[in-house]
């Protein structure tokens, strides 16, 4: 256990620093690719993996404090992409690289509504129309695109922490 602990702690320290100093200088019109988002998705979707509620809070808090945005709203964004992820892991189990597929695009739309919301609260002088042509749908692009690569990364992380039981 302690072992998962520290693997998803480093590999949200590699992501976030990938975030920060690679993906979001990569701009697809205002839309960038959310790293963060695609790593606590995949690892979320792993049936081995039981602590994803506790790292998706950790990463939520920190994004909150290097975010521009409001303090709540990144944490509230990263906690319904895991619980939707949850909720597929359940029902599409079968076919995880769908589910992840799935996850990341409602979990885009989620998040980056949440965002507009919260914006538009705050007084910022956002469009929906502008917001989906700017930044949502090319952000749900970008991170469709990473999708499956880093889902192939965080199984492979999480197979070999925690390999899954099987019975004889």
């Amino acid at each position: 256990m302690l072992i998962s602990h520290l693997v998803c702690a480093l590999s949200l320290v590699v992501f976030f620093i990938l975030q920060t100093v690679i993906f979001s200088q990569t701009r697809l019109v205002s839309g960038t690719a959310d790293m963060i988002l695609l790593f606590l998705a995949a690892w979320s979707l792993q049936e081995q993996v039981k602590n994803s509620w506790l790292w998706t809070v950790v990463a939520g808090l920190v994004i909150s404090m290097f975010s521009a945005m409001p303090f709540f709203a990144p944490l509230l964004g990263y906690l319904g992409v895991v619980g939707l992820s949850k909720a597929l892991q359940r029902r599409v189990w079968q076919n995880p690289l769908l589910a992840m597929l799935i996850v990341v695009l409602l979990g885009t739309f989620f998040q980056h509504a949440l965002y507009v919301i919260v914006m538009q609260i705050t007084g910022a002088p956002i469009t929906w129309g502008q917001s989906l042509d700017n930044v949502i749908l090319p952000s749900a692009l970008l991170n469709m695109i990473f999708a499956l690569p880093i889902y192939a990364i965080v199984r492979d992380l999480a197979r070999r922490v925690s390999p899954l039981e099987v019975d004889v």
